[in-house]
């Protein structure tokens, strides 16, 4: 262990004498060139802007689907369930003004029914012909239900990855939603046209709060 601390000791004092003669030829002997001056490196700031339009830039809005009904069409089994369909809104179109990718999730909550009437314990085979039972509130909402579908720009369906739309810089994201009335049928046609009744007898609006978030996907 000593001798290898003397050779660390001796290895040091040969270096510094190096550096002790190479800065007196440095001072005395030789002439050198030098130059001052000061620079600027600049880094841009990726442009992060999405915008979106159809009255959401700024916070909530409303979407007017028109009035829905259910459908005219008879009953005819169990299995074959009568359906009505708003058809599809444009909810929102998302632009990516930025340059940088963004991913795009959208989240639809559950349907918020209004009415003039309160909801009761449900209509059944005993008390649907007697027009005085009250649907339940698990009835009513089981007969609406969104679908929401992106186009781009051109109209061409958006298909998601895993929930998640991409968005390139400069495209754009039409999202839009399809209200659809579906008949209770597979409870028989009384029960289901008395449900149907009652919900257009005293309900008023369906509504959905559908929210997107746009998050940076791309250097």
């Amino acid at each position: 262990m000593t001798k290898k601390k003397g050779i660390a000791s001796k290895l040091f004092l040969v270096l510094v004498a190096l550096t002790l003669l190479s800065c007196c030829f440095l001072g005395t002997t030789f002439a050198r060139y030098t130059s001052g001056g000061t620079g600027s490196a600049t880094t841009g700031v990726a442009l992060w802007k999405i915008d979106v339009t159809d009255g959401i830039a700024t916070g909530e809005h409303t979407v007017d689907f028109g009035k829905l009904s259910p459908s005219d069409e008879a009953w005819s089994s169990f299995s074959d369930k009568r359906t009505n369909e708003t058809g599809a809104v444009v909810l929102a179109t998302i632009v990516n003004r930025g340059e940088v990718s963004a991913d795009v999730t959208i989240d639809v909550g559950e349907a918020v029914i209004s009415g003039t009437a309160s909801y009761g314990s449900g209509i059944t085979e005993e008390n649907a012909s007697t027009g005085t039972a009250a649907a339940s509130e698990a009835q009513v909402k089981n007969l609406f239900s969104i679908a929401i579908t992106v186009m781009d720009a051109g109209g061409s369906p958006v298909e998601a990855n895993e929930g998640v739309y991409t968005l390139a810089p400069g495209a754009t994201l039409s999202i839009r939603g399809n209200v659809t009335w579906t008949s209770t049928d597979d409870w028989g046609q009384q029960v289901s046209d008395a449900i149907d009744t009652w919900v257009g007898q005293n309900m008023t609006s369906v509504s959905y709060s559908v929210s997107y978030t746009a998050v940076q996907a791309s250097e």
